[in-house]
């Protein structure tokens, strides 16, 4: 089996426990004393979806070819700083709030995974906008539309 297919399935498998166990803690969630959809139903939702897409995904990998005849390698640093970073960011949550802390998740995630022949002061300058803008725009929506509260953080 080749490098890029171990890591492929690696992840797959990652992604299917992770949404596996997300949902079962959303399944936990209390629906509140709202009448029609509760609290509960998005959760409930997302990670159904997370879980029988993570079943396609593993599903695809099985029927795609191996690469190990093709050289190509995987980028496994990549993916565990991606691990390390999701982590810290979700430790970060409640502690910076939602709006600091996807800023530095969303820009650092980006250097991340865009190569490093592309990582020049242009394209630094659109990870900054997009890590400023997304944020903001994800809080308001869910602010102003859904009348949720996302963590705020001390500052």
């Amino acid at each position: 089996m080749g490098t890029r297919k171990l890591s492929e399935y690696i992840i797959d498998i990652v992604l299917f426990l992770t949404g596996v166990g997300l949902m079962i803690s959303a399944n936990g969630i209390d629906p509140g004393s709202s009448i029609g959809i509760g609290g509960d139903f998005m959760p409930k939702v997302c990670t159904k979806l997370w879980v029988l897409i993570s079943i396609g995904l593993l599903l695809w990998e099985k029927g795609t070819p191996d690469d190990h005849v093709k050289g190509i390698t995987a980028d496994l640093k990549g993916f565990f700083g991606t691990l390390v970073l999701l982590l810290l960011y979700i430790a970060a949550l409640n502690i910076l709030g939602f709006i600091l802390s996807s800023c530095i998740y969303m820009f650092i995630q980006m250097c991340i995974f865009v190569p490093k022949q592309l990582r020049d002061k242009k394209h630094y300058i659109i990870f900054a906008a997009l890590s400023l803008i997304v944020p903001f725009a994800v809080n308001t929506l869910f602010v102003e539309v859904f009348s949720l509260l996302l963590p705020a953080g001390i500052f």
